[in-house]
């Protein structure tokens, strides 16, 4: 059962950065059922002192006088200072109680681990939304409930049920609705050497959510990078501004979103509902925000350590060194599954590297330096001095066996150190072909004088594939913070509308039943500048003939009737009409098939249409997310939409140079583009189309359901294009289809 989210939208809003901070920085910290017979509250409890956490730390228990060495109180409202943070570790039915003592005690800030709320059958919903309601009223902030704690390295605030081996403050900070990933995240990367800096865990996120929290940590220094686990986007547009909030101040989020195997929707009447789900377009807009997805948590892990470099490419020319033929083998194989690619070696770097390299070597990009190379001190230095200054790579990186701390006083060491001076513009990572434990030397018998387990502000990454998709995402942050647009933001989408809006909305409310017919669609493209096809209802024979001479023959009939979407499928359409005698017999013929199928059907007449001529077909569509709006999808079209699936998506708003980079992604583009000598297709009219259909979208964004247009037949002259077929059905439509199928 679904908590009522108004009083989450209404709640106070002013100050909220400040409320988190307590959660954070709380000067005193209140364990509320921390017991002598242990449990998560005793674990939370033991941890914070474990660590030494500078402020007062107290146990909340009428049934004791201490715990684990600590004072033990009968409620907070005994406690004799001042309470920061209270963590709340008890039954459910007993939190109204204790939240009642933490207003009454001024308690400044909540996480409640308690489970039994919105998660559980039964009352848990009701529980949940009187929650909502006490800290909307109070003010107070609350995390959870449901969740597993937080952490903050800085001042060592570890409020979680299990220990670590180690801590190190940094700037990874980490929003999580499991429990269980703040050991599979914070663990390895402690291991390693790597610090953390925040960490929440916000269970079902009553009162505070993901969004709340990135928009704290974009503002706390110490993060450098945010991670997060998330199941749901609760508040879109609050999330959206949070996210580019953290992209105007340069700080990268990696994030896994669950959701990918969600069963399939229900079939769509359009094409673009099969192609286009709900998880399309969670994943364009996260990329629309700069967001990085991951899969696993070796990814999320390697991800936030190559981001967590202040470090970024150029672009993404990258050379591979290592002393291994094998991993320059199995990288040329692998590579560009990452997206990654090795540009070879300029000729005068090759010739270069030819004079030192031993006669057995291969010169080239992935660069074997040889085993060789591994003694004598001039390949190394002559290898990565070369690829750093030669000004072909914007990243240069080192590989390794497996994951160990550098020697920066061995030959290696060296080398790279003068490297990176040449060129403090190229970003040198190092990639380990393996993952699993980190060693503190590469071999015991050789003791290092300066370990390190980073190389100018990077750690070494761990493990091929991981680290590749790593690198890849910190070229594509890259590129993304180089190609923002300042006024181009997701979050202005919201309330805009265009000059055609009015319009537009006369014409979708008195179209009479829930598909509009295809006039009425194009009465919407048209006026939104999309071209569109000539054409006219005839209800009679000698009308259809009439109409047809009007036209330049061939001509197409199709029947209207906005209960038969997919007309071919009733002996509803004829093409290639040559006369206007053969349009009066078309229009029988149709009317007969169409009774025949369909008796039921209300038909309004048949269409006749000028026959577009024959070009490169495309298909343009949208779905309308419930929390995002319109998700734009356009490709190849015609009979290839369900076969190829090549389609590329964009969210509103956007501009015809946003279109042309789509349109050079689609794996169909050397078709548009005039592949085997065929003409070039009208590329700029269009992006000036989709952009239009763009607007037409956001303007209808709570009326239309779904709609195609399929196809928009590009001239084969390259020059225009006409709009041929579409479907547009009403939101409500789409809604009771949604019900049916809940």
């Amino acid at each position: 059962m679904q908590v009522d989210r108004v009083l989450q939208q209404d709640r106070l809003q002013q100050g909220t950065a400040g409320r988190i901070s307590q959660l954070f920085r709380p000067e005193s910290v209140a364990i509320v059922g921390a017991s002598q017979k242990g449990g998560f509250a005793t674990e939370i409890l033991t941890n914070i002192k474990k660590w030494g956490f500078s402020g007062e730390v107290v146990a909340v228990n009428p049934r004791y006088t201490q715990v684990a060495g600590v004072p033990c109180y009968p409620s907070l409202k005994a406690i004799p200072h001042p309470v920061g943070l209270a963590m709340v570790a008890i039954p459910s039915k007993a939190i109204p109680e204790v939240l009642d003592d933490c207003e009454a005690a001024g308690v400044r800030a909540i996480q409640i681990i308690s489970s039994g709320f919105a998660e559980q059958a039964g009352d848990g919903a009701s529980k949940q939304r009187w929650l909502m309601e006490w800290a909307a009223r109070t003010g107070i902030p609350v995390v959870g409930p449901n969740c597993f704690g937080l952490m903050n390295a800085a001042n060592q605030l570890m409020a979680v049920p299990l220990d670590f081996h180690t801590m190190k403050a940094g700037g990874i900070s980490s929003i999580l609705q499991s429990g269980t990933l703040v050991y599979s995240l914070i663990v390895p990367l402690l291991a390693r050497g790597i610090g953390i800096g925040r960490v929440v865990t916000v269970g079902n996120e009553a009162c505070l959510d993901v969004a709340d929290f990135i928009d704290y940590f974009v503002d706390e220094e110490e993060t450098r990078v945010i991670t997060s686990y998330c199941e749901q986007i609760r508040r879109p547009v609050e999330f959206i501004k949070a996210c580019e909030r953290a992209a105007d101040k340069g700080k990268p989020i990696v994030m896994i979103k669950v959701g990918r195997s969600e069963k399939a929707r229900q079939a769509a009447l359009a094409h673009t509902g099969s192609l286009v789900g709900s998880d399309v377009a969670i994943d364009a807009v996260l990329k629309r925000l700069g967001v990085i997805r991951v899969d696993t948590v070796d990814d999320l892990i390697e991800t936030a350590v190559a981001l967590s470099s202040t470090k970024r490419p150029r672009g993404r020319r990258v050379a591979f060194a290592s002393f291994s033929g094998t991993a320059a083998g199995i990288l040329s194989d692998v590579a560009d599954s990452y997206g990654i690619e090795f540009p070879p070696l300029p000729a005068p770097a090759k010739a270069r590297l030819e004079r030192v390299f031993p006669e057995f070597g291969n010169v080239g990009n992935p660069l074997d330096l040889t085993a060789q190379g591994g003694y004598d001190t001039q390949i190394i230095d002559e290898s990565l001095s070369t690829l750093a200054s030669c000004g072909a790579y914007d990243m240069v990186i080192w590989g390794r066996g497996f994951p160990s701390c550098l020697d920066m006083r061995s030959a290696l060491g060296q080398a790279l150190t003068r490297a990176a001076a040449l060129a403090p513009e190229v970003v040198f990572p190092i990639l380990s072909l393996a993952g699993g434990h980190f060693y503190t030397s590469l071999d015991p018998k050789d003791p290092m004088i300066e370990p390190k387990a980073e190389f100018e502000g990077m750690p070494f990454l761990q493990g091929l594939a991981p680290g590749l998709k790593a690198l890849s995402a910190l070229i594509g942050y890259a590129e993304f913070q180089h190609s923002r647009k300042p006024g181009d933001r997701l979050s202005d989408q919201w309330g805009r509308r265009s000059a055609c809006y009015s319009e537009a909305l006369r014409i979708m409310r008195e179209a009479k039943d829930d598909v509009l017919t295809e006039r009425e669609g194009k009465r919407l493209l048209a006026l939104y500048g999309i071209p569109v096809t000539r054409e006219a209802l005839a209800t009679r024979a000698d009308e259809a003939a009439r109409i047809a001479r009007t036209l330049d023959f061939p001509v197409v009939m199709k029947v209207e009737s906005a209960e038969i979407v997919h007309k071919t499928d009733v002996g509803g359409v004829i093409l290639n009409i040559p006369s206007a005698e053969k349009a009066a017999e078309a229009f029988e013929q149709i009317m007969a098939s169409v009774r025949s199928h369909r008796p039921e059907a209300k038909i309004g007449g048949v269409v006749v249409q000028e026959m577009a001529k024959s070009g490169p077909e495309i298909m343009m569509g949208a779905t309308f997310d419930p929390q995002f709006g319109p998700v734009i999808a356009f490709g190849l079209g015609g009979i290839w939409v369900e076969a190829l699936k090549d389609v590329q998506v964009l969210l509103p708003p956007f501009d015809a140079d946003d279109v042309q980079s789509a349109i050079g992604r689609l794996r169909g583009a050397s078709v548009l583009r005039g592949a085997r000598g065929g003409a070039k297709a009208d590329l700029e009219g269009l992006a000036d189309c989709v952009v239009k259909f763009g607007t037409l979208c956001t303007d209808l964004a709570d009326e239309i359901g779904e709609i195609d247009i399929n196809p928009v037949i590009l001239s084969a002259s390259g020059t225009g294009l006409v709009a041929v077929d579409c479907l547009i059905t009403k939101k409500k439509l789409k809604e009771f289809d949604k019900r049916a199928g809940d």
